[in-house]
């Protein structure tokens, strides 16, 4: 289980970062730049309820303090911070998360975090088709979707 663990989370790393690598000579006289490729990233959060994808997603904001994080909870939360779930507005609140996860892309934001329980591909669809915006999905699980 330690090592789906951890390939589930790719490069993300809790750890100290290294020191810097050496910069990489000068290209030879002549030869034509290469131009940095600039890839936006979105990351997909799915598990149950209470597995810890609000831990994990702040913690990538922590790791890439541009981050914005976007979770259709939000759309529940009143004026004085309380939670109400009505789930008579849940598909609302879904397309109220996926319009501002939306702009944000449109602004160049990246990356883009999704907080939701994305239990099925459908539910995950709506954002990996905003990848036409120049966007590089990545999904990611929480630490006990195996375990279900």
């Amino acid at each position: 289980m330690e090592e789906s663990f951890l390939e589930s989370f790719g490069r993300l790393s809790l750890q100290q970062p290294r020191p810097p690598a050496p910069p990489a000579p000068p290209p030879p006289r002549g030869s034509i730049p290469r131009r940095h490729s600039f890839r936006k990233h979105l990351y997909l959060l799915r598990g149950l309820p209470g597995s810890g994808k609000t831990t994990l997603a702040r913690q990538l904001q922590h790791d890439f303090p541009r981050a914005l994080i976007f979770s259709t909870d939000d759309f529940f939360f009143r004026e004085d911070g309380a939670y109400e779930f009505n789930p008579d507005f849940l598909e609302e609140a879904h397309e109220w998360n996926q319009k501002r996860a939306r702009k944000a892309m449109r602004n160049g934001i990246s990356p883009i975090i999704i907080d939701n329980t994305n239990l099925h591909a459908w539910e995950m669809k709506p954002y990996a088709v905003m990848k036409k915006h120049s966007w590089s999905p990545k999904r990611k699980d929480t630490p006990n979707e195996g375990t279900v």
